[in-house]
């Protein structure tokens, strides 16, 4: 035998086995891939009819009196054909997995003396099926909570329940998406004291939401209801810090109306707007100051008997019911 047939008689029993895992290590993650670009029904059933044809392959191999090289070569590549036709069809067929709206983030304190002076606000606004994320941080010295009732007032069934605060602690509670129409919430633990609201869900309701990403923002607009207390959310996608400031013109001089420090991303955070007389206004991140635009701060529609206006109507394409 020559020496070169002697090299590759030593080299195929490595060469071999290193091609075939390597080879299906790119063919499991490709089809990883695909699998994460569809539904999860839908990779389901595609991951099954891959594994089904690539066992039937394996099988018809293994059936061979001998198996070479180049078999192993054409289970191979048979595998990979399968697995990306049927991923292929799937995505052809069902679709791409529909992205999922993040949580609308909300916060609510139980002060000291909560038994008396009730929770920081008695009034919370949620867009309509959207999960929400409602932080709630206890700062009194005995226990509260935050049950959600399916009603408007007290003599409705529980829809959320909250659990237990002790004081100087906090929970994020995950709320259900809800359906538009009025709610109550209170303290389960002191239910025949101040510590009670309604809770709205609206188009609309919930604040207003800006995202940041790529040094930009996503609006060069946001309007607010005047003289209403809302919530600002700023979605940063950037690494890079951001925020969101309010000032009377675009000089940005003096004391901005409202303003946050700074935070990197990625991260969702809300925060308080109090509430803005009505007019136009100038906002911008104070970091990178090319960003920003104008504040539009116009009537709401007229609180109904008995309760506050919605907070936080309206957005650059959807200006509040009733604006002016």
């Amino acid at each position: 035998m020559s020496d070169r047939g002697e090299r590759q008689s030593l080299l195929l029993p490595i060469v071999i086995p290193i091609g075939a895992l390597a080879a299906i290590v790119l063919v499991l993650f490709t089809f990883s891939r695909v699998l994460l670009s569809l539904k999860a029904n839908a990779a389901t059933a595609t991951a099954l009819a891959a594994a089904a044809g690539i066992m039937t392959v394996a099988a018809f191999v293994a059936s061979r009196r001998s198996v070479t090289g180049a078999a192993l070569g054409a289970f191979v590549g048979a595998s990979a054909g399968i697995a990306m036709l049927a991923g292929g069809i799937a995505i052809a067929v069902i679709g791409p997995p529909e992205e999922e709206e993040p949580p609308i983030l909300a916060a609510v304190a139980a002060p000291e003396g909560a038994i008396t002076e009730g929770f920081s606000t008695d009034a919370l606004a949620f867009q309509p099926d959207r999960e929400v994320e409602l932080e709630f941080t206890n700062e009194d010295t005995t226990a509260h909570n935050i049950w959600i009732l399916d009603g408007p007032d007290d003599t409705a069934p529980p829809l959320f329940q909250g659990d237990d605060v002790p004081g100087s602690g906090d929970a994020v509670y995950r709320i259900p998406p809800l359906e538009p129409g009025e709610y109550f919430f209170f303290c389960e633990l002191h239910p025949d004291t101040a510590m009670q609201g309604t809770v709205t869900v609206s188009e609309g309701a919930g604040g207003v939401e800006v995202v940041a990403q790529n040094l930009a923002f996503d609006t060069e607009e946001l309007r607010l209801p005047a003289e209403t207390p809302t919530t600002l959310t700023l979605d940063n996608k950037d690494t890079a810090p951001h925020n969101v400031s309010i000032y009377e013109d675009d000089t940005a001089s003096g004391e901005p109306l409202f303003t946050f420090e700074p935070f990197s991303g990625p991260d969702v955070q809300p925060f308080p707007v109090d509430p803005i007389p009505e007019g136009e206004y100038y906002f911008r991140c104070d970091v990178h100051t090319n960003m920003e635009g104008t504040v539009v701060v116009e009537p709401g529609p007229p609180p109904e008997e008995g309760g506050e206006a919605p907070p936080g109507e309206g957005s650059p394409s959807a200006p509040p019911e009733g604006g002016g």
